[in-house]
């Protein structure tokens, strides 16, 4: 039975991205995991629909993308393939939000299961009719293994940290703005003097996709140890502060609006490692979604700079290659793989400056840290009340 009080509570905890202040076994597993099998299933019927596309030969798909209403159509499931899957994990935790504000009833619990079983069971053997999976009892142990993943994440709070953390992300995109603006003339004239090299072009049209994928995971390692380093300073910092006052206004509307007035334990009650990590990891998630979206917004640039400004023979000259059909991700684009090579190097290079710059620009962190600091100077206080009340 769930303790009508205490479940709101740990409710709002978990919509601020902090699971682990969370005491006590999960509860509604089933029901908390529907937002990313959701993202999952919607991703799978675009990629199946872009395979189906793809089923055609080299000729073929050449001869089609001439077609511009083609070419559109193609372009638009491109942009689906992320656009689409995010969106049905946005309308899930709707449905999530508004079957969790108290005790689920049975039609959320069944409408779990069904999508569960859906996905795991009826998903591949309707993959198996349109022809885009061979083997369909392979494809059923894959899906089964991605659903006890999604369930996995969802009891040890990965799906709450991961929406705070994009939606903390999209309300400081004024700030990627700013950044941007400061940090792109100074990175453009860098990277786009490497762009006409033909060294760089050499250098990675003789590695593999699988190489070049490498190559851009370290620039990320990079950053994010870099990211990690200097969070965790700040979160000790913010953790070894006196207990920050509960301010009513902030709490106003909250669960724990009703027990301000209690008494609350003397002294801040020390964070343990798992909450420590979760407060430095949504701090990691924030700043690291804004580089990728630094570092996709770059990588678009240079493939559309380089299909205007260089043309095949040169691409060929460069990387002394004949430039081949492009291939992202299992899916044929309109591009060259050369050209797709270069514009990863350089995406991933400008998203590493990105934090960088961020990181010491004192201007970007009083915009972009002190509302987040401020986020968790609140949970601390809040956390304070519901230990108090429940531990």
């Amino acid at each position: 039975m769930v303790d009508r009080e205490r479940h709101p509570v740990e409710q709002w905890f978990r919509r601020r991205g902090l699971p682990s202040v969370v005491r006590g076994r999960p509860t509604h597993v089933l029901v908390r995991s529907v937002p990313a099998l959701a993202f999952l299933i919607v991703l799978g019927f675009v990629v199946d629909a872009l395979a189906l596309i793809d089923g055609t030969s080299d000729e073929d798909f050449e001869r089609l993308i001439q077609n511009d209403a083609y070419l559109l159509g193609y372009d638009a499931l491109l942009i689906g393939w992320v656009v689409f899957p995010t969106v049905g994990a946005w309308l899930a935790n709707r449905w999530l939000r508004r079957h969790t504000t108290g005790e689920p009833d049975r039609a959320a619990t069944v409408t779990a299961i069904v999508v569960i079983a859906f996905y795991a069971l009826a998903f591949p053997v309707l993959e198996k009719l349109m022809g885009t999976t061979d083997d369909i009892v392979l494809q059923i142990v894959v899906n089964v293994l991605q659903v006890l993943g999604a369930l996995a994440v969802t009891v040890v709070g990965g799906g709450s940290v991961l929406a705070w953390a994009v939606r903390a992300a999209v309300r400081q995109l004024g700030t990627l703005g700013t950044m941007a603006s400061r940090a792109l003339p100074l990175l453009l004239l860098f990277t786009v003097f490497g762009f006409f090299t033909a060294e760089l072009w050499q250098a990675t049209a003789v590695l593999t996709r699988q190489q070049m994928w490498l190559v851009a995971g370290l620039f990320a390692v990079a950053a994010l140890l870099f990211l990690g380093a200097m969070l965790s300073d700040e979160v000790r910092t913010l953790a070894g502060a006196a207990l920050p006052a509960v301010d009513p206004g902030k709490l106003r509307g909250s669960p724990l609006e009703s027990f301000l007035d209690e008494p609350v334990a003397a002294g801040p009650v020390r964070l343990r490692p798992v909450e420590r990590v979760n407060m430095v990891l949504v701090l990691v998630l924030a700043e690291a979604f804004q580089a990728a979206v630094f570092g996709v917004v770059m990588f678009v640039f240079f493939v559309v700079f380089g299909v205007l400004a260089v043309r095949p023979e040169v691409m060929k000259a460069w990387s002394n290659q004949n430039p081949t059909v492009g291939n992202l991700f299992g899916v044929q684009v309109p591009v060259p793989n050369q050209l797709l090579h270069v514009s990863i190097f350089l995406a991933a290079f400008s998203a590493l400056y990105f934090v960088a710059s961020t990181v010491t620009d004192e201007r970007y962190r009083r915009s972009f840290f002190e509302p987040l600091v401020d986020h968790l100077a609140v949970s601390l206080a809040a956390r304070q009340v519901y230990l108090t009340r429940w531990r």
